[in-house]
């Protein structure tokens, strides 16, 4: 087997530790290290772990064509994970599946995963400092003000600004950036 092949063989070897210990890693109910850092960190010991491994037997193979295998396994894999993992509608729609065909109502949809789903996000902010609580409600702090103007200025670079779920009729309320 030539030293490419090798690689790719690397890339496919780290990764399939990678799938195996974070899936185990996940299963494990803390708080600490968060979900996407679990990932960071298996990425890191299994990618080395299995780079180790061959050098030690002395195999050579191609490191960079290793990685590349490996990093893009690993993060098509984050990607679904964090797809999953965060998607409200699959939860509702799993929870819709348990109900049967009783169902749900909206009301039972939105006090359940709606809106815990944007007091999560509030308290986000509030500890991000981006937002203020008030008696009225929730204003933007000047720290959020500049946040903001540099997330919309990446939205414009990226061209998303003023597409998809951003487009103006999509959207009830914009927040209004001096």
């Amino acid at each position: 087997m030539n030293a490419s092949h090798m690689g790719l063989l690397v890339g496919v070897v780290a990764f399939g530790l990678h799938f195996v210990l974070s899936i185990l890693w996940l299963r494990v109910r803390v708080a600490r290290p968060a979900p996407v850092l679990r990932h960071i960190i298996s990425a890191i010991i299994c990618h080395t772990i299995a780079v180790l491994a061959f050098c030690i037997n002395d195999l050579h193979f191609a490191y960079w064509s290793a990685f590349a295998v490996f990093g893009f396994l690993a993060i098509a894999w984050l990607f679904a994970f964090s797809a999953v993992y965060k998607s409200v509608s699959l939860r509702i729609l799993t929870q819709l599946h348990t109900a049967g065909e009783v169902g749900l109502s909206f009301a039972t949809i939105t006090d359940d995963y709606v809106e815990p789903e944007f007091a999560n996000r509030i308290a986000v902010l509030l500890r991000m400092g981006l937002v203020v609580e008030h008696a009225e409600g929730y204003s933007i702090s000047v720290s959020g003000k500049r946040f903001a103007r540099r997330w919309r200025w990446v939205q414009r670079i990226c061209g998303i600004a003023r597409s998809g779920l951003y487009t103006p009729d999509r959207v009830q309320s914009e927040i209004h950036l001096r």
